[in-house]
């Protein structure tokens, strides 16, 4: 029995010796750790170079995406303005920076008396009334056939407007050639041009 004694007395104090030799170890590798810089998550690399889209692009681009069914920054705005002599002007342009996001309803506010015909992401089309003749048929003007006499019109022979005067020059008095210029319209830069190609005709028909 005391021999069986002893043996236990040597297996606890070993046992008791292991386990203070390893708390020691460990607060003296725990106690050096401290002096050394913190091993964290590498640094991310900076993505703010020049040609990375700004904040204000994100956010813009994020809006737009975020409110289907308005103006966008692509949008493209289509202008028709019709006269009363039957004829349209067009333009298109950009949509202005101030229209970005607005919505139909909106838009129609902003741009009375416009009339929205169509309304997409991609094209925008306003329409306006008016009366009168268009700009490009007040500027030019030509010389054709109306009823049997010669008369000068507004507008160009391809795009041919109201009349702008009638003449007692009858068409059927003119030579072959003429009568065939007439009947496909010619053209006059100005009223120098026009009272000498008028002379020109009213010749053939004194004659």
């Amino acid at each position: 029995m005391n021999r069986r004694n002893r043996l236990l007395t040597v297996c606890l104090t070993l046992m008791l010796l292991s386990a203070g030799l390893s708390y020691a170890y460990l607060s003296l590798k725990g106690t050096g750790n401290l002096d050394k810089p913190d091993e964290g998550l590498p640094d991310l690399p900076n993505l703010d170079y020049q040609g990375n889209a700004s904040s204000r692009e994100f956010q813009q681009a994020s809006m737009e995406l975020s409110d289907p069914g308005k103006i966008r920054s692509f949008t493209q705005m289509l202008y028709r303005t019709v006269y009363e002599c039957g004829h349209e002007e067009t333009h298109t342009i950009p949509a202005p920076h101030e229209m970005i996001g607005l919505s139909k309803d909106a838009l129609a506010k902003e741009i009375e008396p416009w009339i929205i015909t169509e309304f997409s992401e991609d094209q925008i089309v306003l329409l306006q009334k008016r009366q009168g003749m268009s700009l490009s048929c007040l500027k030019t003007m030509h010389i054709g056939e109306k009823d049997g006499w010669v008369t000068v019109f507004y507008g160009t022979p391809d795009n041919r407007c109201r009349p702008k005067s009638a003449t007692r020059i009858k068409a059927s008095d003119l030579p072959p050639g003429e009568l065939d210029d007439l009947k496909t319209g010619i053209p006059v830069s100005g009223e120098e041009e026009l009272l000498r190609v008028l002379e020109a005709l009213a010749s053939w028909s004194d004659g």
